[in-house]
């Protein structure tokens, strides 16, 4: 997994060190710094903040004075449909825990496609259950102090993946085969076992005429088999081309898993 990131933000853009992996910066509000942040760390990831509901950007502050809990839905639906594969909402610990991880509970923002950043002024940490246990879910990153470098400067630890695209979702697991029901599986047990020198005056049902029958009609057999009931060479040839394309184990004999094949279409 990819290294935790260190973000700053701040109000003043010179409190920033130089060189930072990674800043952000509001694109509203009393100091939208923003288009000045992309100037000046054009080698930094960058995340836009809006502190209106009614402004695109990569994350909405939830926070008294910004937007509010009630906005989040829409505003996140909204960057979705904009294009952004990862809206980030960022809120205190509490604010978090109390209004907005109930909605990604309840499916009314899906996680895989959400990055959730706290404010928790606790240490060096990302907030979740089993750091600093103020909120129930892990988030993808902490704003965990506001005097970093003993500056007027904001600091946040992200998730190494923080600005990655979400993850493709795995394919859904192929459907169990259906079980063989009982009578079938009875019925194939129950059938002679066929092989090279099989004869049907010795066998009840003409067995031998109906696989020559079933491999001309069915696998087009060729060269196509005369039906005369006698198992010789060219019918086990016929049977063991069945097997083959079947998967099942070649040996040009008809048992109960080429007798599954012959009537079935499939192997028992």
């Amino acid at each position: 997994m990819a290294s935790d990131i260190t973000m700053f933000d701040a109000i003043d853009l010179a409190q920033i060190p130089v060189g930072p992996a990674a800043a952000a910066g509001y694109v509203d509000g009393d100091w939208p710094t923003y288009a000045e942040l992309a100037e000046r760390f054009p080698n930094a990831r960058l995340l836009s903040i809006a502190v209106s509901a009614a402004r695109d950007a990569d994350c909405l502050d939830i926070e008294q004075g910004d937007a509010s809990p009630a906005d989040a839905v829409l505003w996140w639906e909204r960057q979705r449909s904009r294009g952004v594969q990862r809206p980030c909402l960022y809120a205190s610990a509490s604010v978090m825990q109390a209004s907005l991880i109930p909605l990604v509970r309840a499916g009314t923002i899906a996680r895989p496609l959400v990055r959730l950043w706290s404010a928790h002024y606790a240490g060096q940490h990302i907030c979740g259950p089993r750091s600093c246990g103020a909120v129930s879910i892990d988030m993808d990153g902490a704003q965990w102090t506001d005097r970093a470098w003993g500056r007027s400067l904001d600091e946040s630890l992200l998730l190494g993946d923080f600005f990655d695209a979400p993850a493709a979702p795995k394919p859904p697991a192929p459907p169990p085969p259906a079980p063989v029901p009982a009578w079938q599986e009875a019925m194939m047990q129950a059938l002679p076992t066929l092989s090279e020198g099989s004869d049907d005056t010795h066998l009840p049902h003409e067995y031998v005429r109906r696989v020559q029958l079933i491999a001309n009609g069915i696998y087009h057999a060729s060269p196509e088999l005369a039906v005369d009931g006698v198992y010789g060479a060219v019918t086990k040839s016929a049977v063991a081309a069945i097997q083959h394309a079947a998967d099942v184990t070649v040996d040009g004999v008809v048992g109960p898993a080429t007798w599954a094949v012959l009537i079935t279409g499939s192997a028992a």
